[in-house]
């Protein structure tokens, strides 16, 4: 690949994403909603595309020449429900739709979620991408009509999507809130009395993997199981989320006391939260809606499709990018 058009790049999987692609010798034109947070992306190799997903004409033109796009904007979290469809539904097929109206389609990755598929439906046995689709939340049903919009247009371009599980690292905010508060209070909070296993994924890795699959990737088809998709984790390790605090707290060289919330408790406790939010008119990562994916079973998923396909192999154990994660936060002011 010589030229990339990306989306979502200020945002903490583009900025891995920008990296990845520069190291590999390839042109990357980011389309960016507010050129004033894209001070990052303004080195050699990287032209900013101010625009929007709702106005593709502001933009097509620059889809030109471009062997492929990795559409990795989104909304993890929104006030209203219509915003999450509006986003994470609607913008990726208006998207596929500008891709596939190029004389010469690019490949297009579409970075989802593991959410868009639901829990591992066996229990001791992970998530398989052929396995039946069952969002648990209204996120997850949001980023699943993105994939929709993208199965109804399969004929019409090459597209993979990626279904990445718990993605952190550096530039991150989600996850190091857990290194946050670890490392202030000693304390890790789950919700409820059973501690089912969580797939997760460093940034870096889910950019290999989202270049590998621009490149050789297989191509969704419409109406087939499993085609075209792959998870994105490391599933050499399925911790708890219990055993996910112990961890970060050993990467912190601090101690940790898991706490489990029951849940009857965590519902109000949410709702009060993501009110006070919305008061102040900003979504928030603490809500029912996120405790209904806490709350609904196993998140471990299987990548043997994504090693066999595609190579994949993550760089380092999960620890070891923990420990990296802990080191990058106390770098740059973050503990």
């Amino acid at each position: 690949m010589r030229t990339v058009f990306l989306t979502g790049g200020t945002g903490f999987i583009g900025r891995h994403l920008v990296d990845r692609l520069l190291a590999d010798g390839c042109a990357v034109r980011c389309l960016v909603r507010s050129p004033d947070r894209a001070g990052h992306l303004r080195r050699d190799g990287v032209q900013v595309v101010p625009g929007t997903l709702e106005d593709v004409d502001a933009w097509r033109r620059d889809l030109t020449g471009c062997d492929a796009v990795i559409h990795a904007g989104g909304l993890v979290a929104a006030r209203r429900r219509r915003d999450l469809f509006r986003v994470n539904g609607d913008a990726v097929g208006r998207l596929a739709d500008a891709c596939a109206d190029r004389p010469t389609p690019p490949a297009l990755v579409h970075v989802s979620s593991l959410a868009a598929a639901g829990p591992a439906p066996r229990r001791n046995v992970p998530r398989a991408e052929t396995d039946p689709v069952a969002p648990v939340s209204i996120y997850g049903a949001s980023k699943h009509a993105g994939e929709a919009a993208l199965d109804r247009r399969a004929a019409r371009l090459p597209i993979t999507i990626l279904q990445p599980a718990i993605v952190f690292g550096p530039h991150d905010t989600k996850v190091a809130a857990m290194f946050q508060s670890i490392d202030r209070f000693r304390v890790h909070v789950r919700m409820g009395f059973r501690d089912a296993p969580l797939s997760l994924i460093h940034g870096a890795d889910l950019a290999l993997l989202a270049v590998a699959a621009a490149r050789n990737g297989e191509r969704l088809a419409a109406g087939v199981p499993g085609r075209g998709i792959y998870h994105a984790c490391d599933d050499r390790e399925h911790p708890t989320y219990g055993a996910l605090g112990r961890k970060i707290a050993a990467a912190l060289g601090r101690s940790v006391l898991v706490c489990p919330l029951p849940v009857p408790l965590a519902w109000p406790a949410s709702l009060a939260v993501a009110s006070f939010w919305s008061l102040l008119g900003q979504p928030s990562i603490v809500s029912p809606d996120k405790l209904r994916e806490a709350t609904a079973g196993s998140w471990a998923a299987s990548a043997a499709k994504a090693r066999g396909h595609l190579g994949f192999a993550p760089a380092a154990p999960l620890d070891t990018r923990l420990r990296e994660t802990a080191d990058w936060l106390r770098a740059t002011g973050g503990l």
